[in-house]
């Protein structure tokens, strides 16, 4: 455990085990049992902030301001998608917008969509914040904050979490790390590892590490493109790592776990959408065990890709099928919501610009 010291700067509560808030509480005279109870309103009962947390005596509701921050992120904007079936969160600090998180609602439960990164470094043709710039990578306790936050707002347990949203997960491999370990935590949150995906363009030395570090977690390959040439305009980081690369460490990841991995292809018309490109995806998943997930092109305004017609995506499909793919085809929800990864920073940043 880290001592926080009284005279240390204040710490997050997204960062904290109960260990260490006992530790602070203790040291300002009060029992450390009252640690638990605040853990307990944090990850058990989804509160927004110490003065929610009513089995606390007034002053010591009024206090942990002083010494703890409850968190770092404030909400600049929510949007609602028809149904209510899915929410876009935008999160920032100051006014600036920093990043977005997503909420899913499903018929089977509710899946939390984070982002890992202030911008994403890999550049990819197809989303919304490519033209943002990369800053940094979120902290643990950002990315934790990011899932919380959605639980306060929702008041209910997000059961299933993906790392999809903005940014490359493994190129802030630490934190990304600690953060899924922060919500696996028995004594907080304790959410399923085997109900968290990780997706990644494809860093083949990450991924072999994430095979030993994964310990249940699931992996997912944004793939989009069958041969290099297109792949390397689409996903500027394939000139480093090329497809037969990542490919390789795909099925070093899937054998060395046992898990059935996933590959995401992202449908768009006439660039990667024709039975010759399935033919192609067929051969390159040979040997693999994967569910290839098919996901028809989500329009961006400025972007120059159109979303493929509905027999073109059944055509590929049928393809897969035939040769014995798994494949499934993604649901589109917040279509109307700005929902493409990006998106809603990006339109809100460069209105005030």
């Amino acid at each position: 455990m880290n001592d926080v010291g009284v005279h240390d700067e204040k710490p997050n509560i997204f960062d904290l085990t109960r260990e260490e808030l006992a530790f602070i509480l203790t040291e300002r005279g009060h029992k450390p049992y009252r640690a638990g109870q605040v853990m307990n309103w944090v990850y058990k009962r989804y509160a927004g902030s110490f003065q929610e947390m009513t089995d606390l005596p007034k002053a010591l509701r009024d206090d942990l301001p002083n010494w703890v921050e409850f968190g770092s992120l404030e909400l600049l904007k929510k949007q609602e998608g028809a149904g209510d079936q899915a929410k876009r969160y935008l999160w920032g600090s100051g006014g600036k917008p920093l990043v977005e998180s997503v909420l899913l609602k499903y018929k089977y439960g509710l899946t939390g969509c984070l982002s890992t990164q202030i911008g994403c470094p890999a550049g990819c043709a197809f989303c919304a914040s490519r033209h943002l710039g990369y800053e940094r990578g979120l902290s643990k306790a950002e990315i934790v904050e990011e899932f919380m936050r959605m639980c306060a707002d929702e008041k209910s347990r997000i059961g299933r979490l993906v790392f999809m949203g903005t940014g490359e997960p493994f190129l802030n491999y630490e934190n990304v790390m600690a953060a899924i370990d922060k919500l696996c935590d028995p004594d907080g949150y304790n959410l399923s590892r085997r109900r968290i995906t990780v997706s990644t363009v494809g860093i083949p030395e990450a991924m072999r590490e994430f095979a030993r570090d994964s310990r249940g977690v699931r992996l997912a390959l944004s793939l989009h493109a069958t041969r290099d040439g297109l792949r390397d305009r689409l996903i500027p980081l394939n000139r480093t790592y090329p497809i037969g690369e990542v490919m390789e460490a795909l099925g070093d990841y899937a054998r060395a776990t046992g898990q059935r991995v996933t590959v995401e292809y992202m449908l768009i018309s006439g660039v990667n959408d024709k039975k010759e490109d399935a033919r192609a995806l067929v051969a390159l998943v040979e040997g693999i065990d994967c569910l290839v997930n098919l996901i028809p092109w989500n329009p961006v305004p400025g972007l120059p890709w159109e979303r493929p017609d509905a027999e073109d995506v059944r055509a590929f499909k049928e393809v897969l099928e035939r040769n014995r793919v798994k494949v499934t085809l993604r649901r589109s929800l917040g279509g109307n919501i700005e929902a493409a990864c990006g998106q809603l920073r990006r339109e809100m940043t460069e209105r005030n610009r």
